[in-house]
Formats: structure tokens, sequence, C-alpha cells
């Protein structure tokens, strides 16, 4: 590895890696608070919103490890500016976007930028720190990517409100270019660790078609059904993807996916975590967002605070947990963060349409500081699972698992609400109505009627239903009501699954006998 330059000046320049990494989180976290407003500016459905995060992350997932082994062999400064500037173009052009294509078109470019930027961040923390610091590191890390989250979500809400949702595609790009000059300037380029080799292009298709399935497999099946022949069609090339890509990716001698990583249980069981969690964090983001948009009186701004809170949370406690991880054992302080999680779950499966504000911000501070705990604990038992040699596809490794579990977890929580919210809404609307002898049709309208902005019905049906002592508004508020509920409830269900799974998977994290030996030991294991 090489030698490491004196500790001020390594947080001079991980201070300008800090500013990028800012920035795309907080793009990122635009999203959610932007979701509702881009899903009405287009006139689609709200499962089908999924394919607005669903592009991003197919292509940030696909290519962060891509890019994470061309940092080892071009020059991690290099791939990382062509990051930012790919990022920043791609971020106008969202905003300028006439139709919902070109926006899905500029998503899919944004991620491929993002995949250039977050493995290049995660490669030189390792170079820059000693093992004994580099716990420390992960949680200022941690820290900026928590608050980018937590002012994006608040940021975003207030611009949406006020300036509408193209306001923040234009600030994130003019904040990105900005961010670009200090990296260009004060990030040395580390160089290469490898020698340049032949791209995997047959690996990386495979991985394309894998991440594809596995991300829009939910929104198909809603849109579909589970019986439906494309539903089972994505299974199977996913699966077979799948299978493809293990044994090409065994038989390759510069696989884009190091199954030779992915075999050490050092580093798989902390990704494996990692991305569970990344999931159930999505979920709860995504599932509050239409969840406090669409309530009565709900509106962008007040789901700004509620991530605020959440993420706030996680910007104390991540440090501290840095801080920790290089005095006790990370696996400790993950079991603890799993526990937390838990809790806090059982506690978002009480929230119902009239709980309070401030309730639901006091949830959200559990769930925000279980996640900042775990986060710096479970990146330095996995980097420190990585051969110096490796790190930077090591690194993209890891954050292909990271931003595998962001969108994974927005696709399935939104399907689940969007298919409870449907379901629950038409259920409501026939037991109000079952006196009246509707048929079916009649009742699907008035469902789908409940579920739109302007929600208007026929004056035919509204004289019948008066006739028969229900106004139409209230009808449907009622059963809109008791959908959002529903579907709130089924989302922390899955949730609830998963944070148990992951619970079980951090007992069996590996032991480490010191903060550092341990690490130190594993990091210049070739």
């Amino acid at each position: 590895m090489e030698s490491r330059i004196d500790t001020r000046k390594a947080w001079a320049v991980y201070a300008a890696l800090l500013f990028g990494t800012f920035i795309t989180i907080e793009a990122a976290a635009f999203q959610a608070p932007a979701l509702p407003s881009v899903t009405r500016h287009f006139g689609i459905q709200v499962n089908m919103a999924a394919l607005v995060l669903i592009l991003y992350s197919l292509a940030l997932t696909v290519f962060a490890p891509i890019m994470g082994r061309l940092g080892d062999e071009y020059g991690r400064k290099r791939i990382l500016s062509i990051g930012m500037l790919v990022f920043a173009v791609s971020e106008f052009a969202a905003a300028w976007a006439p139709d919902f294509g070109l926006f899905l078109a500029a998503r899919f470019v944004q991620g491929l930028g993002a995949a250039c930027i977050l493995p290049g961040v995660f490669a030189y923390a390792a170079h820059l720190f000693p093992d004994n610091k580099r716990g420390l590191a992960l949680g200022v890390l941690a820290f900026t990517m928590t608050f980018g989250a937590a002012s994006g979500g608040l940021l975003g809400g207030l611009l949406i409100d006020r300036l509408g949702w193209p306001s923040v595609y234009w600030i994130s790009g003019a904040l990105t270019l900005a961010g670009l000059l200090p990296v260009r300037l004060l990030v040395p380029e580390i160089a290469p660790a490898k020698a340049r080799s032949a791209f995997d292009h047959t690996g990386a298709m495979l991985l394309f078609a894998v991440i594809a399935a596995l991300l829009s497999l939910p929104t198909w099946a809603t849109n579909f059904g589970k019986e439906s022949i494309v539903t089972w069609a994505i299974v199977i090339v996913g699966t077979g993807s799948l299978a493809l890509l293990w044994r090409h990716s065994r038989k390759t001698e510069n696989p884009v996916i190091d199954v030779g990583l992915l075999s050490r249980r050092a580093f798989a069981t902390p990704s494996a975590i990692y991305w569970l969690h990344m999931i159930f964090a999505s979920g709860i983001v995504y599932s509050l967002a239409f969840f406090i948009n669409s309530r009565p009186d709900g509106t962008a701004a007040q789901f700004g605070f509620v991530t605020l809170f959440l993420y706030g949370s996680g910007l104390l406690s991540s440090p501290i947990a840095g801080r920790l991880v290089d005095r006790i054992e990370p696996r400790l302080l993950s079991i603890a963060a799993m526990l937390a999680s838990l809790i806090g779950t059982l506690l978002f499966l009480n929230i119902e349409v009239d709980t309070p504000l401030w309730m639901i911000i006091v949830i959200a501070c559990i769930l925000g500081l279980s996640i900042g705990c775990n986060t710096p604990a479970i990146m330095k038992l996995a980097l420190g699972a990585v051969p110096a040699k490796d790190m930077g596809a090591g690194s993209g490794l890891f954050s292909m698992f990271r931003d595998l579990g962001s969108p994974t977890g927005s696709s399935l929580s939104l399907a689940v609400f969007g298919a409870s919210l449907a379901h629950a809404t038409h259920s409501a609307i026939a037991r109000q109505t079952a006196s009246l002898g509707f048929d079916a049709t009649t009742v699907d309208g008035l469902a789908r009627a409940a579920g739109s902005r302007a929600r208007e019905v026929p004056a035919e049906l509204a004289n019948e239903l008066a006739d028969a002592g229900l106004a139409a508004d209230v009808l449907m508020n009622q059963a809109m009501l008791e959908g959002l509920n529903a579907a709130l409830s089924n989302v922390g269900y899955m949730l609830l699954g998963l944070i148990t799974v992951a619970l079980g998977l951090s007992l069996q994290l590996m032991r480490t006998h010191g903060p550092a030996a341990a690490g130190e030991a594993q990091l210049h294991t070739d």
C-alpha cells in the first residue's frame, strides 16, 4: 500500500472528497420529497413512480464495482472527477426534461455519475487513514452522508413547495460543479494499484441483467400480477443471469464482481447486513413520503422535517459510533443498532393518519440513531477484509451493496404501499356501499376516484350516493384514510421481517481480537 500523507493534510484532502459525497447524497435525498410531485407532473401511477428510482439505482449499482476497478487501473481522482462532471450535467438535463422518458434517461446518467464518486471516496478513506484512525474517518463519512440525506429531505421539501420540483435538480447540478473545484485542486492522484486489463464486458452485461431484474420485479409484479408471464420472465432472466455471472466471474481473471471477496465471510456478512439495513431505511423514507403527503393537511415540507430528524439523529450517532469502533468490537455496536431498529419498527407499526407529527418524528429519531450507529461499524468490518491492492474493487463492491439496498427498499415499499392502498381503499368503499347494490365496475370507479387528486365522480353517481345519505367526498376520504393506514402497516410488517434477518446476521459477525490489529492484518493480506 502507498505511504500515507500526514494527518492534517489527510483531513484537508478528505474534506474536499466529503463535499462531493455530500452533494451526491443530498441530490439522492431530493428524490423522496420530489417523487410525489414528479408523479403528478408526468401523470404516472404511484407504483410506476419506482422507475424514477430504479433507473438511477440500476446505473449506480451496476457501474459502482466497474468504476471502482477502473479507479484501481486508471487513477481514482480521474474517475471521480469525470463522475462529478457527468452527474452535474445530468442533473440539469432532469430539470429541463419535457417528458417522462427523457427524465428517466437523465436519472440513469445521474446514477452513472454517482457510481464514479462513491467508490472513489471509500477507497481514499482506506488510503488516507491507518486502521486505528479509520473508524473516526468512516464515522465522519457516515455523518456527511447522513447530513446530505437530512438536508436534502428538508431543503427539497421547502424548494418544491415554493419553486417546484425542477428547482432541486438545478441546484444540485450547480453545487456539484462547485464541488469539483476543490477536488481538482486538493486531492492527489493515487498511483494505479493494478496494471490495466481487458474490460469484462460479459460480466457487466450479466450484472446489468441481474440488477435490473431485482430492482424492477416488485414494480412489474404489482402492475401485471404475480402469475403474469412478464413477472415470471423477469424472475427467470434474473436468476439465470445470476447463475451465469457467478460461473463467469469464477473463471475470469479480472471480473466485474470479485467472487473471491464475496466468498470471504469477513466481507460478505457485513455487506449483507448493510444491504438489508439500506433496504430498511429506504423503505421507511419512501413509505412515509407518500403517507405524509397523502394524509389530511400533509405537505412535502412536513415530510422534509421528518427526514431532517431521521437523518439528523444519524448525524449525532455516526461520528460517536466511529470513535467507538476504534475502541470496541464493531460487532457489538452493530448488534445494538439492529436491536434499536427492531424497537423502532415496532413503534412504526402504530403510526396512523391521525398520529401527531411530533410522534412520527420521535420514531424517526430512534430509527435514525440505529442507522447512524450501524454504518461505521459495518464499513470498518467490510473494508478491513479487503486487501490493499484490491481496495478500489472492494470498495466498489461494498458500495454496490449500499446502492442496491436503497432502490430495493424504495421499490419494495412503493409496491407494497401502492398495492395495499388500492386494495384497502377498494374494500372500504365496497363495504360502505354494500347496501346500495353497486356493481363491481361502479365500485372500481369510486376507488380510482378516491386515489386521484381531483376525486371527481359522475353527477348521477354522486346523486345516488346522496339519496342513500352518503356524500361522495366523505365516502372517498374515509376509504382513503383506511387505505393509508393499511398501506403503511403492511410496509411496516415487511420491514420488521427484514430487520429480524439483519439482526440474526449481526450475531454471526466475526469477532475481532483487537480494535486495530484485526483489520490491519486483513488489510495487508493479499
